[in-house]
């Protein structure tokens, strides 16, 4: 034993074993030269106008400053020897400018006077710390019979038509780069790369449920059957509400519309098959069915869109984080019409246009795991419009 540590100590004392040090070279600069900060730096000392708060972060300046005190204790940087960190204020507003404009990590960090690796770093660290601590806050379904109530009765009010029903659901597709692995999934009906993304809505344009996980290949029905969503419909933690519509029938319970490519349950609505004989009030349940569903679902996607357009390109963001940021744009979503940012109409209308063009075509009407239970609630409605 003795043997060996000399052996080992006589190796390492050694000068030709021994590691040569490069002599110290002291750092030249912190920041790049010719990196700036003066257009964030506008914003911050009121030489912006307040309606270029909108413009480029989708909501007001006292909207965006109470949002990053929300968010600063699961944010904010430690102050070092070597520099302080990026204030919250900025992360917050770089985050938003980057997910509400079409251009790249690199356009965002020159607009701020940061690197792209520290915008990267920033829009990763907001979009999780905003879906863990403010996600349950702004995205929930209702959970007691008044909150049910007040819906349904809204949408009602708003919507007109179907009476009994809590909302919309339906899947937006969300494009992405090719992934490195297991890419074939997520290739859609029309041939791209997207997640499929499943989202429920209220009759205000605020969602109430949204999933992101599956890859675009999916079909929209395990999507939802999938979904804690689909379970809490069916074991009643969204309660039910029933109510009699027609003299004679058992009551209806609260419901969903949704798409040709869902199953018909009790709990989940959608038009009567193609190709059958269908008859006149058949076919005006089916016009107050598209006409109610299009509007919320068009309106709240349209939205949502509009805000942040980032939706609507691939963005360069890992495939493990990719999921954080799309339902941190929900969350915002949410925050912002709770609060009543508005929006610009042209740009919404815009949004609804690409998407129209962009998402794969829709299926044929399916009715495979199909109910009697449902097919009765959906004749129950006919009768009562």
């Amino acid at each position: 034993m003795r043997r060996r540590q000399a052996i080992i100590r006589a190796i390492c004392d050694n000068p030709r074993v021994q590691r040569r040090r490069r002599p110290y070279a002291e750092r030249q600069f912190w920041v790049r030269p010719g990196r700036t900060s003066a257009w964030w730096d506008n914003f911050i000392n009121g030489v912006a106008a307040p309606e270029e708060w909108r413009e480029n972060f989708q909501m007001s300046r006292s909207a965006l400053t109470t949002l990053s005190e929300r968010l600063r204790p699961h944010v904010e940087g430690a102050t070092t020897t070597m520099r302080a960190p990026v204030d919250v204020l900025a992360k917050v507003a770089c985050t938003l400018c980057y997910l509400s404009g079409e251009g790249t990590l690199q356009k965002t960090a020159d607009a701020f006077g940061l690197s792209r690796q520290v915008v990267s770093i920033i829009v990763r660290q907001m979009c999780k710390a905003v879906t863990v601590f403010l996600g349950p806050d702004y995205i929930k379904t209702p959970r007691t019979e008044p909150d049910v109530t007040d819906l349904v009765g809204n949408f009602h009010r708003t919507h007109g038509g179907l009476r009994q029903c809590l909302g919309a659901v339906g899947c937006t597709h969300i494009e992405v780069k090719q992934p490195l692995v297991k890419s074939a999934d997520y290739i859609n009906r029309k041939g791209t790369f997207s997640l499929n993304v499943q989202a429920t809505c209220d009759y205000k344009f605020c969602f109430m449920d949204v999933v992101v996980k599956w890859p675009g290949s999916v079909h929209d029905a395990r999507v939802f059957g999938d979904s804690k969503l689909s379970r809490d419909l069916n074991d009643g933690t969204i309660p039910s509400c029933a109510k009699v519509l027609v003299e004679g029938e058992d009551p209806v319970p609260v419901f969903l519309l949704a798409g040709p490519s869902h199953p018909l349950t009790p709990r989940l609505m959608k038009e009567y098959p193609d190709g059958g004989v269908i008859t006149p009030h058949e076919e005006h349940y089916g016009m107050a069915h598209r006409k109610a569903r299009a509007a919320v679902m068009e309106g709240s996607f349209g939205r949502l869109k509009a805000r942040f357009a980032a939706l609507r390109r691939p963005m360069d963001i890992n495939m493990d984080d990719l999921p954080f940021v799309i339902y941190a744009c929900f969350v915002l979503h949410n925050y912002c019409e709770v609060n009543d940012e508005s929006v610009d109409e042209q740009r919404v209308d815009a949004a609804i246009r690409y998407d129209r063009d962009s998402q794969p075509p829709g299926v044929t009407s399916v009715t495979d795991g199909d109910e009697p239970e449902g097919e009765r609630v959906r004749r129950v409605l006919t009768k009562c419009l």
